[in-house]
C-alpha cells in the first residue's frame, strides 16, 4: 500500500529533515538572543545567563516534541482539524511535561521561564507546521 496526498501525488508528507530543523533551530536562536539582548540592555546578568538555558532550552524541546507529535498525527491519521484546537491541545500536553520535568528536576525557581518558553515554542511550531490528509491508495 502507497500513501499519497490528495492534491499532489508525488507529496508523501509535510514532514521531512528541513522542516524539523527549519521548526526547532529557530526556536532555540530566537528566544536565546532576544532574551539575551533585553538582559543586555537592563544589565541583568541572570537574564543573559538564563537566555541560553531556561529560557531557550524548553522551547526547543517543546518545538522538537511538537513537531514529532504532529507527524505522528499526520502518520497515524488522528487529528483535530481545526489548527487552533490542535495548538491549545499540544500547549496543553507539553506544559504537563514542563510542569511534571519541573517538578522532578527541582527547577521551581525557573517555573516561568520555562513555561513561557515551552508555550512559545509549542504555539509557534503547531500553528505553523501543517498536517494533511493522506489518500491511501492500493
Amino acid at each position: 500500500m502507497h500513501i499519497t496526498m490528495k492534491n499532489n501525488p508525488n507529496k508523501t508528507s509535510n514532514f521531512n529533515t528541513k522542516t524539523f530543523l527549519f521548526a526547532c533551530i529557530p526556536s532555540y536562536i530566537f528566544p536565546a538572543v532576544m532574551s539575551w539582548v533585553s538582559g543586555w540592555f537592563m544589565n541583568n546578568p541572570e537574564i543573559m545567563q538564563a537566555s541560553y538555558t531556561t529560557i531557550a532550552i524548553p522551547s526547543l524541546i517543546a518545538a522538537c516534541l511538537s513537531y514529532m507529535l504532529l507527524w505522528s498525527m499526520e502518520k497515524l491519521q488522528f487529528f483535530p482539524a481545526n489548527k487552533f484546537i490542535r495548538t491549545i491541545l499540544l500547549v496543553i500536553v507539553m506544559v504537563l511535561l514542563s510542569l511534571i520535568t519541573i517538578e522532578l528536576a527541582y527547577l521551581k525557581s525557573e517555573i516561568f521561564n520555562i513555561l513561557f518558553s515551552t508555550i512559545l515554542g509549542t504555539a509557534i511550531t503547531t500553528w505553523r507546521q501543517p498536517i494533511s490528509k493522506i489518500k491511501k491508495q492500493s
